[in-house]
């Protein structure tokens, strides 16, 4: 058999985990059915099912397309609450994460502009003299047009 042409029945690697699914050799319309005992019946199956984890990222990877089904155990509306609370985790230790220094250099020194700008980038106390650092760079960028002191 060419590399080209797969067996019907030959999944995609990427799928290779749906061979030890516990649903396998199951009606697949039984698993898109919407009737209450169905859904309940399906739970059931997932619940033993030893590739559950696999199947519930395939159903989230594919809901950009596909809103119908269970998999994983989960109907479409648990899968969408279960990525809105994902997302909700995601930005919540997004928030908390420390700011991540951008280079490898040292803060600037407390006395400066740059070390006033850090201070309001951060939400830090702003001490006298990164204060009066910042004002005179403000005064030299109206008399100079730079803020940088020329020696």
């Amino acid at each position: 058999m060419s590399a080209s042409r797969q067996h019907p029945d030959t999944l995609p690697n990427g799928l290779s985990w749906a061979d030890r699914a516990a649903c396998r050799g199951y009606d697949l319309e039984l698993f898109f059915s919407e009737a209450a005992a169905n859904v309940a019946y399906v739970k059931r199956i997932c619940k033993r099912c030893p590739v559950r984890e696999e199947c519930l990222a395939e159903g989230l990877r594919a809901e950009d397309g596909c809103r119908y089904g269970i998999y994983g155990g989960l109907t479409p509306a648990e899968r969408t609450e279960l990525a809105a609370e994902s997302l909700r985790w995601q930005a919540k230790e997004l928030l908390q994460a420390p700011p991540k220094p951008r280079t490898g250099r040292k803060p600037a020194k407390c006395g400066t502009r740059s070390a006033y700008q850090r201070h309001v980038k951060n939400g830090e106390p702003i001490d006298d003299a990164c204060r009066a650092a910042n004002t005179a760079a403000d005064n030299r960028l109206r008399r100079t047009g730079t803020t940088k002191v020329l020696r």
